[in-house]
């Protein structure tokens, strides 16, 4: 394979997925740095519409503890050959600690805010979005949205699908339900759909109440640089997000209760000198 032009190898590797590329490159030395090419590729394809260069995005990531979620990251694990749509669109996580900081960087690469806006619970329940920011730079826009907790990647694990329960840290691709998520699978909360004014109810969707952990084995971390599934331990998750831990637990249906359908729930571990008193949270509310 080393011998063939770098378009080849990379519309071959365009079959693979997230994962058979991770395990591709830990077989020798050579495959390994194919596959750091072509994540790079993509990562450029992704980064390209936004800024000059992959590295701009990820200094912006590095130096708020932000990361990238969304439509562009799904298209990221998910075979390019065989993923039918193409996201636009670049959405990044920030907490409302870095707001500040972030819009400053963003607007040394040409973006304005456009528009701000505060988003109420709405559908999903979601208690960690306080805001929604739009950058333009005249022709491309960014959306940041706002997590009302010192976590930026909060209100991802409150969306109603596990699909999209994934994101890119400035060092790390995460995906939450690997398991699923490559195989074109989800889980979905059809709470939102419940309440919608869409004139009918969907069926309820079971609920898998096993809380999860953001560094637990279930889920899946692959280092950018090397292209290595990692498991982070929290100093290396503070180190890169800003807290020690986040639990989550899906929404959905719980059978005998009387009200049908639950939220999401997101559960923070912060670090203890965040605050003088050493107090921890979780999510949004004081741990007692």
């Amino acid at each position: 394979m080393n011998s063939l032009p770098v378009e080849v190898k990379r519309h071959i590797l365009g079959y693979c997925n997230i994962a058979d590329i991770t395990r591709l490159a830990q077989t020798s030395t050579a495959l390994n740095s194919i596959a750091c090419d072509y994540i790079q590729h993509r990562l450029h394809l992704l980064t390209m519409p936004f800024f000059d260069n992959v590295g701009t995005l990820m200094g912006l990531l590095r130096s708020c503890d932000a990361v990238v979620s969304g439509s562009c990251v799904l298209h990221l694990m998910l075979p390019a050959n065989e993923t039918p749509w193409v996201s636009t669109d670049l959405d990044i996580y920030v907490s409302s600690c870095q707001l500040t900081y972030l819009s400053v960087l963003l607007e040394r690469e040409g973006y304005v805010v456009m528009h701000q806006c505060s988003v109420e619970a709405g559908p999903y329940g979601s208690s960690s979005i306080c805001s929604v920011v739009s950058f333009s730079n005249m022709h491309r826009s960014i959306d940041v949205i706002v997590s009302s907790t010192v976590a930026a990647v909060s209100p991802i694990f409150e969306f109603h699908s596990t699909a999209v329960m994934n994101f890119i840290t400035a060092d790390n691709i995460f995906c939450a339900y690997p398991m699923l998520t490559l195989e074109l699978m989800s889980m979905v909360n059809a709470g939102p759909l419940y309440f919608e004014a869409f004139g009918f109810r969907t069926m309820c969707a079971l609920e898998k109440s096993m809380p999860r952990s953001i560094i637990d084995c279930h889920g899946l971390w692959i280092n950018i640089s090397n292209m290595r599934r990692v498991s982070l331990v929290p100093a290396e998750v503070f180190e890169s997000l800003g807290f020690i831990d986040l639990i989550w637990v899906l929404g959905g249906y719980v059978c005998g209760s009387l009200y049908p359908f639950v939220r999401a729930q997101c559960f923070l571990i912060e670090d203890d000198s965040h605050e003088l008193l050493g107090r921890q949270f979780l999510g949004s509310e004081e741990l007692t």
